[in-house]
């Protein structure tokens, strides 16, 4: 009799904790997507210096600087190559950027959807630099750098002259003033410069040949100052010719006149 109601005891127990369960589920309730932080996660470039994703059209922006480093360090290619995935992966963390990671946010027009580090930089030999410079002292050189890199965007059809110079400022003042983290510890400091040579990657500054004056006119056309040149050379050839000449009539014409005079002293 005990064991039966012992029994009964236990078993309305369990009924009663299975009740404030089912109460305590049926009451939970999903949070709204508004309520879930979100979490940014930075952007990297990958092993081949992409980040993003690849458009139908893109740009290339050309830019120098400076580098001062630690002599004995690596080589100046991969310091170089370094500094590169460090600019590449400021610039595609930064605002100018719609989303490059994932496709959460539509892909708008008129904005950078992806960057390659592609051409890559390239240390200017016979240069000097002028804004920073090395220090024997502490063993440390500097090296003038072209650098380049690629911007995939959708042309919303009014081209990328203004998002080309967004980009141009962007990685310059972010060398300037610091933003740029550098990862390479045998780099000691970097500065954005003008171009020191004037030059287009690629191409090699114009020569004129000696004894040919460039005409200044903006056509370029030097062919009237070389006919010019031509002629005034004739004129002067000839005009030495006829003085040698007259020189040579007037010294036979004084021994004509020395011969006849002896002839009638006699």
């Amino acid at each position: 009799m005990m064991n039966q109601f012992t029994k009964a005891l236990l078993l309305s127990a369990m009924v009663s904790m299975a009740s404030a369960v089912d109460d305590d589920i049926s009451h939970f309730e999903s949070p709204l997507e508004e309520d879930v932080p979100i979490v940014s996660i930075p952007c990297f470039a990958n092993a081949d210096g992409f980040g993003g994703s690849i458009t139908d059209t893109s740009f290339t922006v050309e830019y120098y600087y400076e580098m001062v480093y630690r002599e004995g360090g690596d080589p100046v290619d991969d310091l170089v190559g370094s500094f590169e995935r460090d600019s590449t992966n400021f610039l595609l963390q930064s605002d100018l950027f719609e989303s490059p990671c994932n496709e959460v946010i539509a892909r708008q027009a008129g904005a950078a959807h992806g960057i390659t580090s592609n051409p890559p930089d390239v240390a200017l030999d016979g240069i000097p630099c002028t804004t920073i410079s090395g220090d024997d002292a502490v063993a440390t050189e500097c090296v003038v750098v072209n650098g380049a890199f690629e911007v995939f965007y959708i042309d919303d059809g009014s081209g990328s002259e203004a998002l080309e110079a967004q980009f141009k400022a962007g990685i310059e003042e972010g060398i300037n003033n610091g933003s740029v983290s550098i990862s390479n510890p045998d780099i000691v400091e970097v500065a954005a410069v003008p171009d020191p040579e004037s030059t287009p990657r690629g191409q090699d500054p114009a020569v004129t040949p000696e004894g040919i004056v460039a005409n200044p006119d903006d056509d370029g056309n030097s062919t009237p100052v070389i006919i010019g040149a031509v002629v005034g050379g004739v004129l002067i050839v000839g005009a030495i010719a006829l003085y040698k000449s007259r020189q040579a009539g007037a010294a036979a014409s004084g021994a004509a006149d020395a011969g006849a005079s002896a002839g009638a002293d006699v």
